[in-house]
């Protein structure tokens, strides 16, 4: 699990959120969705470290010794995300932050489980859909 998370670590620090300063409209959603698209399920390295981070998640749920790695994780995704949008001037970056985390959560999850089974394409449009509505056609301050 630590191995999962630094290398998704590694690949959003080279998405660094000072190449967020000053886009707006679709520059900052292409932006933003290529920053986020580094958690998702979208190729075989990523959809494997997403079965893993979900199989964690689970098990953390029941076995505490998993708890702090998975904490650790999701406190580090929140904070890149909200700088994010904090970047970019998104009103209320934390709850927004919190939105698109529960977005990912759903996506991922639907990506790797029977659940939903949902395709790479089909992930992306449903991602920029929601960034989209943030940045430039709902409350966003990136316009």
């Amino acid at each position: 699990m630590t191995e999962v998370g630094d290398r998704m670590g590694k690949r959003l620090t080279r998405c660094a959120t000072d190449t967020l300063v000053g886009l707006d409209g679709e520059c900052a959603v292409d932006a933003l969705q290529a920053l986020v698209e580094e958690l998702l399920p979208l190729d075989d390295e990523r959809r494997v470290e997403s079965i893993v981070l979900v199989e964690f998640i689970v098990a953390a749920r029941v076995n505490p010794i998993f708890r702090p790695v998975t904490e650790r994780m999701a406190a580090d995704m929140r904070q890149v995300i909200t700088r994010a949008l904090d970047v970019l001037d998104v009103p209320g970056p934390a709850e927004e932050a919190e939105r698109l985390i529960a977005l990912l959560g759903g996506l991922i999850l639907d990506a790797v489980t029977p659940h939903g089974s949902l395709g790479t394409e089909r992930v992306r449009r449903t991602l920029r859909a929601h960034l989209r509505s943030v940045l430039v056609t709902g409350h966003g301050g990136a316009r």
